[in-house]
């Protein structure tokens, strides 16, 4: 029988209802989970950091936890209902851990936290050309666990902005639907279908990766059963928002309201198309506001979030468009994320009630600064090697995909890393030759504006996604589990470590046993186009500095010549250096020109030649 306690306010000791933010009395049932001593024992840390990260968000990531536990006093969890804090004090006693309840104290929140069939070759290129498109940063690793940007993690704190005023009284969802219905509307631009409302009687505000590019006509289906033809009048990229036009609508338009009055836990309904079944009416929960995605700051929000649902209203409880339906959270149960009506200010005229423009801006701020410290986070996890995952292919057995940052085109590098599992231990040592840029990788994916901010940050700058085969023939480990792959030899504590299937090394060993013939095969002739590549590699370098020289000097003489000009026109005797200078430019432009000629012969690619 399992043991039953009562939760009460540690505040007046009331019951705790272990689902509302504040108590009776006024206080915040919120507590702070704190370890009281630290775990001395790296295994025993090991083992609860486990434990710990396998009860979800808002419990710390495994990364996270093992740091925690080794310091006294360390926060495991903070601002978390009684209910969830039990749960995680229960994982505690249970590996004799220690730990205890504070009282919440109630600030602004800073986060802390972010094919089948074909040639092997083409598949390892394949993987690591998707390696970055999983998640915001890359997924799997667990440095990124503890650097990608919030969005992985439920928000257990509240926003900032102070205490909400008491509103009105929320409707119902069936209300909300019944008024705000008739002014949403389906967009369908060839294959893609999205949703969209009406500000104006015929100006839509939706997202811009459902509409059609402007000029084209796309087709617009109203509650009302008209299709009318819509076409994109404006659009900003960046915040994936645009404007439709749809002449002859006569919708009403939806009123917009104040985001910056939203907590977590405020109810919320959206209305969408997912999956292409039109004017579905969905119920959901804030979780969180400026929720930190790419430099903007999102309404995250806890409901099933399908295709087809982007660019429709986000309603508070009053039937207020609060924001957009932009997109839901990868790898999770149920999360979704809403841009804020605020941005969409730069399109459409966007009511600001008596205070919002000053929370808005400390929104704004917060985001800024979770924005700064992620690029700083992924700067220095990236100055040493990452793990991001371990991929099964077939015919070859398993292959580690990791990053680094190189201050030139890396070529073969050797590595050590070490596969442990109940207690028994097997290095492996591996030979990295495939190499693409982060910014190769991130423009394969679709999502263009990730590699923008990537861009724009300097974060792709030097940073290579590496993959090599694991050589697990030769380990002897258990059958079934789990096992731990690290980068690197020993039991320190900043070792970089991921978790492996040790069926999958069972099937990599069957693989080599079957065919180790071919697989080396494939390594030899990796070895050859390694060295192919080099070549490759040198020989473009030498044709990209013979033309930066070569236009460097024409550039040169151009504005000498072009300040010559100058003196003559001020009366300045520079007659004789003008002649020097005409005759040095034509002779640089005919090099310019004459390498240009036998580039072209060569057939040297025009990137080459930039």
């Amino acid at each position: 029988m399992s043991e039953s306690v009562e939760l009460r306010c540690l505040r007046c000791g009331a019951p705790d209802a272990g689902n509302v933010a504040r108590c009776v009395c006024g206080a915040s049932l919120r507590v702070d989970v704190v370890l009281r001593d630290a775990v001395a024992d790296e295994r025993a840390r090991f083992a609860l950091a486990r434990a710990i990260s396998q009860l979800g968000p808002p419990a710390p990531s495994f990364s996270e936890a093992r740091s925690l536990l080794a310091r006294a006093g360390a926060p495991l969890a903070h601002g978390v209902f009684r209910a969830f804090a039990e749960k995680l004090l229960a994982v505690l006693r249970a590996q004799g851990a220690r730990a205890e309840l504070r009282p919440f104290v109630e600030v602004a929140v800073i986060s802390e936290e972010p094919p089948r069939g074909g040639r092997r070759a083409l598949l390892l290129g394949v993987l690591l050309l998707a390696a970055v498109g999983v998640g915001v940063w890359v997924a799997r690793s667990p440095r990124f666990a503890r650097t990608r940007s919030d969005v992985l993690a439920l928000a257990s704190g509240e926003a900032a902005g102070g205490e909400k005023a008491a509103g009105p009284v929320a409707l119902s969802t069936a209300e909300i639907s019944r008024r705000a219905g008739p002014s949403t509307l389906t967009l369908r631009c060839g294959s893609k279908t999205g949703s969209g409302f009406f500000v104006e009687p015929e100006l839509v505000l939706t997202n811009e990766h459902v509409v059609c590019p402007p000029g084209k006509m796309m087709t617009a289906v109203l509650a009302d059963g008209r299709e009318l033809l819509g076409e994109t009048v404006a659009s900003d990229v960046d915040l994936d928002l645009a404007t439709v036009r749809v002449v002859g609508a006569k919708a009403a338009p939806l009123p917009l309201g104040d985001v910056t009055r939203l907590e977590p836990g405020d109810p919320l309904v959206f209305i969408g198309s997912p999956q292409g079944l039109d004017f579905t009416v969905h119920e959901g929960k804030v979780g969180y506001v400026g929720r930190h995605y790419l430099g903007t700051g999102y309404v995250q929000f806890n409901a099933s979030v399908n295709p087809g649902n982007s660019g429709g209203p986000l309603l508070n409880g009053q039937g207020e468009v609060v924001g957009v339906v932009s997109m839901k959270i990868e790898n999770s149960d149920g999360l979704g994320l809403a841009l804020p009506i605020a941005y969409a200010s730069k399109l459409v005229p966007v009511p600001t009630p008596p205070g919002s423009t000053e929370r808005w801006t400390q929104l704004l701020e917060r985001v800024a600064r979770d924005e700064a410290r992620e690029v700083q986070r992924f700067q220095m996890d990236t100055e040493q090697q990452v793990l991001l995952s371990v991929q099964r292919v077939d015919g070859l057995g398993l292959v580690v995909l990791v990053l680094e940052r190189f201050d030139s085109p890396p070529t073969s590098l050797k590595r050590r890393m070490e596969l442990e599992a109940e207690g028994k231990t097997c290095t492996l040592d591996l030979e990295f030759e495939d190499w693409r840029p982060l910014s190769q990788s991130l423009a394969a994916q679709e999502d263009s504006r990730r590699l923008r901010w990537f861009l724009s940050k300097g974060l792709t700058r030097g940073i290579h996604v590496g993959g090599a085969r694991l050589p697990v023939e030769t380990c002897a480990l258990p059958a079934t589990g789990t096992a731990s792959l690290k980068a690197g030899q020993g039991s320190g504590e900043n070792l970089e470590r991921i978790e492996v299937s040790l069926k999958d090394v069972r099937d990599a060993r069957e693989t080599w046993n079957r065919n180790p013939t071919g697989i080396q095969r494939w390594e030899r002739e990796r070895f050859k186009q390694r060295l192919v590549g080099t070549q490759s590699r040198e020989e473009e370098e030498r044709w990209r500095t013979s033309f930066g020289k070569a236009r460097a000097r024409v550039a040169r003489f151009e504005e000498e010549r072009t300040r010559l000009r100058q003196d003559e026109a001020s009366g300045k005797p520079v007659a004789r250096r003008q002649q020097e200078v005409e005759a040095e430019l034509k002779l640089a432009s005919q090099q310019l020109s004459e390498l240009e000629r036998y580039a072209t012969e060569k057939n040297v690619p025009a990137e080459w030649q930039r």
